[in-house]
């Protein structure tokens, strides 16, 4: 298991490469789309693009592997499924907006309800199980679209250009998902 510090620097990386893939899927996605559409004088950039997404997929996927096992004590046994630590942040950040409240002479919020926070813990935890599938399916689908476009001519088999189309739509989707699910995990709380 890496240190805290360790960790915290492989999340950087990580979300600086799941960024750089972003952009680059979506890239791919709609340039695939004009080589579909008859423009194949852009097959050589699509082509290009197609290696970059798969590149910074993986990328992101052995950096976010070598530090889940970090993730897994420190953020998910810690703080997303133990009841009594959600239960205790609660409580301090109730305290802290009580404290702030009387210094601002306002009244301070009603108590949250504990409850409520332990079963967004756990949706965070599952939808970060569900972020780690989809993931691994958009990185062998990137390596299906990497294929495809290796033998692939728009001019030959245009028919095939909707299978090449599905495949980028996959990949943007699942690099896309995979963003915004890990965005708002983090935001939960991060390693």
């Amino acid at each position: 298991m890496l240190s805290e510090a360790a960790a915290r620097w492989l999340l950087v990386l990580h979300t600086a490469v799941g960024a750089a893939a972003v952009g680059a899927a979506t890239h791919l996605a709609i340039w695939t789309r004009r080589v579909v559409r008859g423009d194949a004088g852009r097959l050589r950039a699509v082509r290009r693009f197609a290696w970059i997404v798969l590149a910074c997929q993986a990328g992101a996927f052995v950096a976010g592997n070598a530090m889940y096992p970090t993730y897994k004590v420190e953020v998910r046994a810690a703080s997303l499924e133990d009841r009594a630590a959600i239960a205790a942040a609660e409580a301090a950040h109730a305290d802290t907006l009580a404290r702030l409240a009387r210094r601002e002479g306002v009244a301070p919020p009603a108590p949250g309800a504990t409850t409520t926070s332990i079963k967004r813990a756990a949706a965070a935890a599952r939808w970060f199980d569900v972020k780690e599938h989809w993931v691994a399916l958009g990185l062998l689908a990137s390596l299906g679209l990497v294929l495809a476009l290796a033998f692939w001519d728009p001019r030959r088999a245009p028919e095939l250009g909707s299978i090449v189309l599905g495949l980028t739509v996959v990949v943007a989707g699942t690099v896309w998902l995979g963003a915004i699910i890990g965005i708002l995990t983090a935001s939960w709380r991060a390693v």
